[in-house]
Parts: structure tokens; C-alpha cells; sequence
């Protein structure tokens, strides 16, 4: 019989916890509306499900720190500020940077063309020769501090005070010529002098305006070469340019 009450003693005190912990949930129910974690058998609050933003203990639960950071650490919600927001910004810029650099090479990788301003202009030879056929040469130096290529043919003008020719080109091929700095190339003149009692129209030059293969700017030489004969409105004169570098 003893045994017996005190089964049943044990039942009603279970019984009133029991009760007491589903009024305890029902009081915290009604105050804070839904709970965030579940009651035990023992009358004890059950942590929260995966997922949940808050811990038993109202702290930032470790799943929101995951969120914010790359990592979460535990219930503290630690965590570090490597997360995907912070990679791609650092991948954007990366990706920008190697784009410039890459452009930037390729320019680089180019000798670019010599420059009128960059150039000293000289005679190499002002004229020399046998017979009616004689030859100019001028010279091309490199003054800009780096190398430079020149292709293709000048521009000459054979002046005086009243009279301009602008002489043709020949027909040879041109090659690309690479200078380093303080480096020199050539071109020359042909030209055609007046034979001893030649009747043909001559032309006394004074000048010669040389422009530098694709460019605008011109420089002005004193010309040596003496009378030339005048054959401006010829098809193939005696008188004529050849290509940079030839």
C-alpha cells in the first residue's frame, strides 16, 4: 500500500510540472507571440531549429552571421566579412585592372612612328655627281628620345621667290625603317642640270621644303644643287624622290 501512494504521488507531480510548464508556454506564447523554441519533457527550452535567427539565449544566431560573412562561427554568429558581396567587388576590380594592363601592353608593344617635331633634318650629301644626273641626299635623325619608324616617301618642294615644283616619287617599293634614338636615314634627290648651251627652261631653286613621310609639318632646307631643268609638267622628269631608307 505505501508503494502505491507513492507511485501516485509521483504521478500527480508529474502531472502538476507537466501543467505548469504548458501554462509557463501558453503565458509566453500570449506575451511574445510564436516562441523560438520548443519545451522539453523536462519542462526545459529546447534550442531553435536550424535557420533561426535567434538562440535560446536571445542572441544573433551563427546561421544569420553565415549570411552577412563568408563563415559563421558557433551560436555567437561570429563571423568574418569574406563573404560573396566582398569577393565579387574584389573580382569586378580585378577584372578591370587586367583589361587596362592588357590594352596597355599591346600599345606599348609598338614602335610608333616618328614625329615631324622629333626630327633634325640635314644634308647627308647637297649634291654630287657626273654628267646632267646628279643627287641630293638628305638625312632623317631621330631626336625624340626613343625609337621611331618612318615608311614610305617625303614630300619635297624645289622653290625660289616666285616658283614652286613638287616633285614626283619614283616607282620603287618603300620599306619601314625602325631608328633608335639619335639614329639617321636617308633619301635623295635626283635631279636633272642644264647641259652647256641648253636651250630648255631652267629653274634656280633657292629652298627645298622636305615634309617627313605622313606628316604635315615642314621644314625648309637651302638648296646647293644649282640650276635644275624645268620639267614640272612632265609624265617621267629628270627630276624626281626616292622612298625613306632606300
Amino acid at each position: 500500500m505505501s508503494k502505491l501512494r507513492n507511485r501516485r504521488t509521483n504521478v500527480r507531480k508529474t502531472a502538476v510540472a507537466v501543467t505548469g510548464a504548458a501554462a509557463l508556454l501558453a503565458l509566453l506564447t500570449a506575451c511574445n507571440g510564436t516562441a523560438s523554441g520548443s519545451v522539453s519533457a523536462d519542462g526545459g527550452s529546447a534550442a531553435p531549429a536550424a535557420g533561426d535567427s535567434t538562440t535560446a539565449d536571445g542572441s544573433t544566431g551563427g546561421s544569420s552571421g553565415g549570411s552577412t560573412g563568408g563563415s559563421g562561427s558557433g551560436s555567437n554568429g561570429s563571423g568574418s566579412t569574406s563573404g560573396s558581396s566582398a569577393s565579387g567587388g574584389s573580382s569586378a576590380t580585378g577584372g578591370s585592372s587586367t583589361g587596362g594592363s592588357s590594352g596597355g601592353s599591346s600599345a606599348t608593344g609598338s614602335v610608333p612612328a616618328c614625329q615631324a617635331s622629333q626630327l633634325g633634318y640635314s644634308w647627308a650629301d647637297p649634291g654630287s655627281g657626273t654628267g646632267q644626273q646628279k643627287h641630293a641626299v638628305v638625312a632623317f635623325t631621330n631626336k625624340s628620345g626613343h625609337s621611331c619608324t618612318m615608311y614610305g616617301f617625303p614630300g619635297v618642294d624645289l622653290v625660289n621667290s616666285g616658283q614652286k615644283w613638287s616633285l614626283q616619287r619614283t616607282n620603287a617599293t618603300p620599306k619601314r625603317v625602325t631608328l633608335a634614338n639619335g639614329a639617321s636615314t636617308n633619301f635623295a634627290i635626283t635631279f636633272l642640270v642644264p647641259a652647256q648651251g641648253d636651250s630648255s627652261t631652267t629653274f634656280t631653286p633657292t629652298t627645298v621644303v622636305v615634309t617627313a613621310p605622313n606628316q604635315r609639318t615642314s621644314f625648309d632646307l637651302s638648296w646647293h644643287g644649282g640650276a635644275v631643268v624645268l620639267q614640272d609638267g612632265a609624265t617621267h622628269p629628270g627630276t624626281y624622290i626616292g622612298p625613306v631608307g632606300e
